[in-house]
């Protein structure tokens, strides 16, 4: 059979367009079709209503185009993804025609921000506003205003140049390695809020890949407010904007690893049944044609939730699919500048501390010092904290490694190096050493609005 002949027969095969925000809603949470099915299957029961043969193929069906949810099923979607029946894909033309038109949705935003301003008397939250609105059957109705639906804004007709911005987020992104985390988290925020502003006037093939640029801007906003600053509930939300923006661009490489790091908030947490979910989603992503560097470094952010849960076994073997997942050949994405064979040994050397074999993580720990580089200077607080647990039978050894994670976040400011500094802080006990520690720690946080990187 022929190119065009398939092309005809797929266009036969296939009635409806083809469901991507479904699929995309399901392998956002790594759901295969035959696990999505039995979940359909779970809520119609809870229900009380009756197996109709529902299987794996028909959903697979549904999100190729080749059939259209019934009524019955569409419910349950609704249900069990948690999202409005417009945003999975799932109402006809005819049913989106019903929609409330811009003037009401122009009232209710002026509604919504008299309750929710600055200046709101009544002592009310958006959060309140929202479990209200959610209570009362309205969130169909405010689903477009917290999305990228372009439908929620009115476009000014200007045309959007999507890699002047994206020209934007490349320099913010070398910028991270070497400028002051708190002025730089500021200005990677307010051009996030300039992409979100810019999606809802975009349309067409400007929109997706204005999304991609999106999603990369807010991915590097919310890694400052994480990493560097130590704000998880801001880099929640910057994350969300990111996995948004992932859909609309379609880009599953920047999808998983939204989701490889929004694993590390719960990881962080000490919550891993939270963060083992995250993984699994965003490495269903990685059959989607994604770099191979993508699907190494997801296995060492598992090894860390692993590490972070005690589970030592586990968290080594997502340090040999790493090492596995590499390959040479393979040209990782321009945005995936935190990752490198020089971090992979970063990640193999804290699993093997988590397993008790020093030994074995002083050599990768040592490989990962040599390796960084100038964009990667952040990252030795933490190697030199790291090498420091592991001498921690001398004293020593061990303090000198922690002055020098001490005076690396002198020069390079990381949140996340001065938090590991701490955990390892009582391999120091009693002694003078450690009270010198607390010394130099204490300056450095009292000083921290003066120093690099406040």
């Amino acid at each position: 059979m022929s190119t065009d002949e398939a092309r005809r027969y797929a266009m036969a095969v296939r009635r409806y367009p083809p469901n991507r925000r479904l699929a995309w809603e399901r392998l956002q949470r790594g759901w295969s079709y035959e696990e999505i099915t039995e979940r359909i299957r779970t809520e119609m029961s809870r229900t009380g209503e009756t197996d109709t043969g529902l299987n794996a193929n028909t959903v697979r069906r549904w999100e190729i185009g080749e059939r259209w949810p019934d009524p019955r099923y569409r419910k349950h979607l609704v249900a069990i993804l948690g999202k409005p029946a417009s945003d999975l894909g799932l109402l006809t033309p005819d049913e989106l025609a019903v929609r409330p038109d811009a003037e009401t949705l122009h009232e209710f935003r002026r509604l919504w921000d008299m309750l929710t301003g600055d200046d709101n008397g009544n002592g009310w939250d958006r959060a309140s506003v929202l479990r209200a609105l959610v209570g009362a059957s309205m969130l169909p109705l405010v689903a477009p205003l917290l999305s990228l639906d372009p439908e929620a804004a009115y476009a000014d007709g200007k045309t959007i140049d999507p890699d002047a911005y994206r020209q934007i987020v490349r320099c913010q992104r070398e910028l991270y390695w070497t400028s002051p985390a708190r002025p730089l988290y500021e200005a990677a925020y307010a051009h996030t809020q300039l992409g979100i502003g810019l999606m809802r006037a975009a349309a067409g093939i400007s929109r997706a890949s204005l999304a991609s640029a999106l999603a990369e801007s807010a991915l590097l906003t919310a890694r400052l407010a994480f990493f560097d600053l130590s704000q998880p509930a801001i880099a929640e939300r910057c994350y969300d904007v990111a996995l948004a923006a992932t859909r609309e661009a379609g880009d599953h490489a920047l999808a998983a690893a939204v989701l490889g790091h929004m694993a590390f908030v719960p990881a962080f947490g000490h919550d891993p049944a939270s963060a083992r979910p995250l993984i699994d989603a965003a490495l269903q992503h990685t059959w989607h044609g994604v770099s191979p560097m993508v699907r190494s470094w997801l296995h060492c952010v598992a090894s860390e939730v692993e590490v972070r849960a005690g589970a030592a076994a586990a968290s080594r073997h997502h340090i040999d699919l790493a090492a596995g997942a590499i390959d040479g050949d393979s040209t990782p994405p321009e945005w995936l500048d935190f990752y490198d064979n020089g971090r992979l040994h970063s990640f193999a050397g804290y699993a093997a501390l988590a397993s008790g074999d020093h030994r074995e993580a002083v050599g990768q720990l040592d490989r990962a010092l040599a390796g960084l580089i100038g964009t990667s200077a952040k990252q030795r607080s933490v190697v030199l904290a790291d090498l420091a647990t592991a001498h921690g039978s001398d004293g020593d050894r061990a303090a000198d490694y922690l002055n020098q994670a001490v005076d690396a976040l002198h020069t390079d400011w990381y949140g996340t190096g001065l938090d590991r500094v701490r955990a390892v802080r009582p391999v120091l006990g009693d002694s003078r050493h450690g009270a010198r520690l607390d010394e130099r720690v204490a300056a450095l946080t009292a000083g921290r609005a003066a120093l690099p990187g406040s």
